[in-house]
C-alpha cells in the first residue's frame, strides 16, 4: 500500500505529513474504555478527593459547613461516576471479518508484535482499536489453545 501524503495549506506555513491509515476519529473518544483501567480511575479520583478533603478538614478557617461540601460532593461524584460510568461493551469476534492470509501469517508469526498484528487487520477491515484487538487476541489464543 503506497504511503499518500496530506497537504494542509490552510496553516500559516507548509506541513507534509504521511497519512497514518490506522487512524480513525473514534480512537479519541470513550468508545474503547476498558474496566481494566477503573481501578486505575478510581484509586486516582479518591486520592485526590482525599486530598482536598484532608486541606479541608485541616484549614482552620475552613467553616464545617464547606468540610461537609467537599465531602459530600466527592461521594456523590464517585457514586455518579460507578452509576453512569462507561459500561463493558462486549465483541462478537466470530461476527468479525476474517482476515486474509497476509495478517493470518502476521498473527501466526511469534516474532510479530500485537501492535503490529492489530495495525495490519485494521487497515484490512477498516475497524477500530477495540474491535481488532480483541479477534487479534481472540485469534491467538485459539492458535496456542490448538497447539
Amino acid at each position: 500500500m503506497p504511503n499518500k501524503r496530506v497537504d494542509t495549506n490552510s496553516l500559516p506555513f507548509r506541513v507534509e505529513m504521511a497519512k497514518h491509515e490506522s487512524f480513525k476519529p473514534s480512537d479519541f473518544s470513550f468508545k474503547d474504555f476498558s474496566l481494566q483501567n477503573i481501578g486505575f480511575y478510581l484509586a486516582a479520583y479518591l486520592i485526590i478527593s482525599l486530598f482536598f478533603v484532608g486541606i479541608g478538614s485541616f484549614l482552620v478557617t475552613l467553616p464545617d459547613f464547606w468540610r461537609g461540601v467537599l465531602l459530600g460532593s466527592g461521594i456523590s461524584l464517585m457514586v455518579a461516576f460507578g452509576l453512569f460510568g462507561p459500561k463493558p461493551r462486549k465483541i462478537d469476534v466470530a461476527a468479525l471479518p476474517q482476515p486474509s492470509a497476509e495478517v493470518r501469517a502476521k498473527c501466526d508469526d511469534p516474532s510479530c508484535s500485537l501492535v503490529e498484528a492489530v495495525k495490519a487487520y485494521r487497515d484490512e477491515t477498516g475497524l477500530g482499536l477495540f474491535e481488532a484487538k480483541a479477534f487479534v487476541d481472540s485469534y491467538r489464543a485459539s492458535k496456542r489453545h490448538l497447539e
